[in-house]
């Protein structure tokens, strides 16, 4: 797929979670799941993009947009590059046109800001919460040698939270 392809599918995918979300239907990755299940010529890698976008677009919002073509056009304020694959090209989504407006960006809703703003959590802890979580990975050190698990995982880095990393 190229990217105006996944851009393209994870519009419509938005386009699903945003009326479940309204309808109080299924949850996110439910639907993803079943998206994906459904379009069995998806590769892994274009799968992982489309979710990428898809989960970012929701972490960016926190309130349902209006659909998901709005979202993503939200998302593109700090993406530039997600403009570039609303090209009009034959699965991509439609050129933007210059009176289309984006998705009103809101973290959340208003009373869980309220409760953040009231809480003693820092804004670094806030807009970490944003963001993919990192993935933990634990060793069984009577099976496996920490360090050795380590250097076989590209990027990876101990944890500085325990003794044994």
């Amino acid at each position: 797929m190229t990217p105006a392809a996944r851009t393209q599918a994870a519009i419509e995918l938005l386009d699903r979670i945003i009326a479940a979300a309204r309808d109080q239907g299924a949850a996110a990755d439910t639907l993803i799941a079943r998206w994906f299940a459904e379009r069995r010529y998806a590769g892994s890698k274009d799968r992982r993009a489309i979710r990428e976008l898809v989960y970012d677009a929701i972490r960016l919002l926190g309130k349902p947009p209006e659909n998901g073509r709005t979202a993503l056009l939200a998302l593109a304020k700090d993406r530039p590059e997600i403009t570039e694959w609303f090209d009009g090209s034959p699965y991509g989504p439609a050129a933007i046109d210059p009176a289309e407006l984006p998705a009103k960006l809101a973290f959340a809703h208003d009373w869980l800001i309220k409760a953040l703003r009231a809480s003693d959590i820092g804004i670094d802890e806030q807009s970490a919460l944003l963001q993919r979580a990192p993935l933990d990975v634990r060793v069984n050190s009577l099976k496996a040698d920490a360090d050795a698990v380590l250097s076989q995982i590209p990027g990876a880095e101990p944890i500085p939270f325990t003794t044994d990393g």
